[in-house]
């Protein structure tokens, strides 16, 4: 019973934290810093900075010792301007988003903060933390920018909770700090998996027939030879080439490729669904660096034919919302 009112308690208190903060500092992409959404409060170091200047003022009260008061006030006053200072060092800034968190699930993704301030006295000693993030993160502040690595497991489109931006300069006496939500949300793509034959392999063989005289049509200006990565069309090897033992190597043209090749989220054997499209996930970028054309179905959504980086990421955005499988 004791452990299920002090859950209930925590919940409660949660919901109610997080409405206060709603209404107090509403979700934007751009905040202003001011009283009214920093908070301040001695650290650790502080509360202890203050109960050891207390108990000095009391013995140099209590042995009526001047230096000793006269060092203690001394200190005092050392400890309110570390008020001021600190809470000064973020008032007036201005922080918005520059880039938000994108790329594959193994690596960490990176939420980009610029900072600005009228005065040009830009604050020091910056962090950024997602407090309620389950996962490692780090911080690092340089060139007028604030940023925060979040690690990320899972591929996906997910809502970033709000994050925490303090300061304790100048001593670390005091922190100063904001609970902000930017409306920012990280798409984190599936881990590319190489040493599997591309989805369109078969559908590209099929054709090599069909197409082998629009081929000619198409693929005019030849542009030289490059490495045969497996999955490539096996109509455009040179055979030439390879009888002369120079290995496996395909034509390169100028021109648009004669087909398109057609991604599927079809499984490949051996592998379950998310090995599968992290095979898909390779196949798109070593596509895209070839400027290959192609077409990606997931999930019964379809992207139509294209190439480039734009079409690539278009491409990893659609797999990392592909729907996820029980």
């Amino acid at each position: 019973m004791q452990i299920w009112g002090r859950s209930a308690f925590k919940k409660w208190r949660g919901l109610r934290t997080q409405a206060w903060l709603e209404r107090r500092i509403p979700a934007s992409s751009r905040l202003g810093l001011n009283r009214k959404n920093l908070f301040i409060l001695p650290t650790s170091f502080g509360w202890g900075f203050l109960c050891a200047l207390v108990v000095m003022l009391m013995m140099g009260s209590n042995y009526q010792n001047n230096l000793i008061l006269a060092l203690g006030l001394w200190l005092l006053a050392m400890w309110l301007l570390c008020l001021v200072l600190c809470h000064q060092n973020l008032s007036g800034s201005v922080v918005s988003v520059v880039q938000r968190p994108e790329g594959q699930c193994d690596h960490p993704l990176r939420l980009l903060f610029a900072i600005e301030k009228a005065n040009k006295t830009f604050p020091n000693a910056l962090t950024a933390e997602f407090k309620t993030w389950p996962y490692e993160q780090a911080s690092q502040h340089q060139n007028n920018q604030l940023s925060v690595d979040i690690e990320v497991v899972q591929r996906g489109r997910k809502a970033l909770p709000r994050v925490s931006i303090a300061s304790v300069f100048p001593l670390g006496i005091f922190r100063c700090w904001t609970v902000a939500d930017f409306n920012s949300e990280l798409i984190a793509y599936p881990a590319p998996l190489s040493g599997y034959a591309c989805p369109a392999q078969e559908l590209s063989e099929e054709h090599d027939i069909e197409q082998t005289s629009s081929d000619s049509q198409l693929q005019s200006e030849f542009a030289g030879l490059k490495t045969y990565r497996s999955g490539e069309r096996k109509s455009l090897l040179a055979w030439k080439q390879y009888a002369a033992g120079r290995g496996l190597q395909t034509k390169v043209f100028s021109g648009n490729p004669a087909l398109d090749l057609h991604l599927t989220d079809r499984l490949h054997s051996g592998l379950d669904y998310e090995q599968g499209l992290s095979v898909l996930a390779f196949w798109v970028r070593q596509l895209a660096q070839q400027q290959q054309s192609f077409s990606l179905q997931v999930g019964g959504q379809q992207l139509a034919s294209g190439s480039g980086l734009a079409h690539q990421r278009a491409a990893l955005q659609l797999l990392a919302e592909a729907p996820k499988q029980t």
